[in-house]
C-alpha cells in the first residue's frame, strides 16, 4: 500500500510535464499540491511507531540490547527510518525491521513520514546500547569485555629502517605486509607526524589523534566490519578522522583523498601488538580479481604505545 501510494504520486508528477495540457496541469497541481489534504499529525505518527530492544543483557549470552526493533504499525503512512550510528546517520525504508548495532553508545532514531505530499517528522527515540562486543573491540581498544567501558588503547607508527623510518610506504602487494618488499616507493613524514598517537576508545567508539606533546589534533568515531575479500583483507576500519601520516600517503598518481567513512582503511593484519592498515588507491576494483600491481596502496604499520597523559 505504501509503495503504491508513493509511486502514484510520482507518476502524477511525471505526467504533469509530459502528458498534460494547461487545463490538466492546473487540475493536477491543485489536486496534488494545493488541495492535497491534511497530513498525518505528529501525535498520530508517534502513536503508530515503536522502537524496542527485546533482549535483556545476560552474561554469556550474545543477544542483548544491541538488537533494536523498528516498527511502523500504519503501513499506509509511508516514510523512512533515520537512525544514528557512531559514524553517521543511516536510513532504512521498512515498516518492520531489526537493526543490529555493532558498537555501544547512546543513539537517536526517528521516522520521516510522507503524508499528503508533506514530510512529517516523528518524535526522537533515544536508545542506549551496552552489550555489543567483538574481538576487534579488544584488539583495537584494549577492552576485555563490554563492561570495560572506559578502556582505551594507543598506537603509534612503527619506526624501522625497512619502512623508511616512518612506518609506511607505497606498495602493490597490499595483502602481504612485509616491510621493504613489493614496494613502489617510500614516503617521508615529519618528526611531528612520527610522534603522533592514535587512540581507540571503547566507549562510544571514540578515536583521537594526539601530538607528541599530548595535545588533541583531531577526534571522531570509529567502526569496523568483518566483511573480508577472500584471504587478502580481514575487514575494514571506518573512521571519521584520518590516521597519522594520511596526508602524505603514497600513490603513483599522487595522494588519494581521505573522505571519512566512505574511504575506509582495509585491515590486512590485526593482533594485540600489531596493526596494519591499508589505504588503497581505488575502491572500484575487486581485489579478488584484480592483478596485484593494479591496486597500489599505502601501508600504515602500527604498534602499541603508551597512552598520552591527560
Amino acid at each position: 500500500m505504501k509503495t503504491l501510494k508513493i509511486y502514484a504520486v510520482l507518476m502524477a508528477i511525471a505526467l504533469i510535464g509530459f502528458a498534460c495540457n494547461p487545463i490538466e496541469d492546473e487540475s493536477l497541481r491543485k489536486k496534488y499540491f494545493e488541495n492535497a489534504g491534511t497530513p498525518v499529525s505528529v501525535e498520530e505518527l508517534n502513536a503508530a511507531l515503536s522502537v524496542t530492544q527485546p533482549f535483556e543483557n545476560r552474561k554469556g549470552i550474545e543477544e542483548g540490547d544491541q538488537y533494536v526493533v523498528l516498527r511502523n504499525n500504519r503501513p499506509d503512512i509511508g516514510g523512512v527510518w533515520r537512525y544514528e550510528t557512531p559514524i553517521g546517520v543511516k536510513a532504512l525504508n521498512s515498516d518492520h525491521d531489526t537493526i543490529l548495532y555493532t558498537s555501544n553508545g547512546t543513539f537517536d532514531i526517528y521516522y520521516l513520514a510522507v503524508s499528503e505530499n508533506q514530510t512529517v517528522k516523528s518524535k526522537t527515540f533515544t536508545i542506549e546500547v551496552t552489550n555489543f562486543f567483538d574481538e576487534y573491540d579488544w584488539l583495537l581498544s584494549g577492552a576485555e569485555d563490554q563492561f570495560e567501558v572506559d578502556a582505551k588503547k594507543a598506537w603509534k607508527l612503527l619506526l624501522a629502517p625497512d619502512v623508511a623510518y616512518n612506518g609506511m610506504y607505497g606498495n602493490w602487494k597490499y595483502y602481504d605486509p612485509r616491510p621493504g618488499l613489493n614496494k613502489w616507493g617510500t614516503v617521508n613524514i615529519t618528526m611531528a607526524m612520527r610522534e603522533q598517537t592514535l587512540v581507540f576508545e571503547f566507549k562510544n567508539h571514540k578515536v583521537v589523534t594526539y601530538s607528541g606533546s599530548g595535545e588533541v589534533i583531531a577526534e571522531g568515531n570509529w567502526a569496523y566490519s568483518h566483511e573480508d575479500r577472500g584471504e587478502k583483507i580481514l575487514g575494514e576500519l571506518f573512521s571519521t578522522i584520518p590516521v597519522p601520516g594520511q596526508d602524505v600517503s603514497y600513490f603513483q598518481g599522487g595522494p588519494s583523498e581521505f573522505l571519512g567513512v566512505t574511504t575506509p582503511y582495509w585491515i590486512v593484519r590485526i593482533a594485540e601488538d600489531d596493526l596494519v592498515l591499508v589505504f588503497p588507491s581505488t575502491y572500484n576494483r575487486d581485489p579478488e580479481t584484480t592483478e596485484d600491481w593494479d591496486i597500489d596502496a599505502t601501508y600504515f604499520f602500527f604498534v602499541p604505545a603508551p597512552l598520552p597523559e591527560e
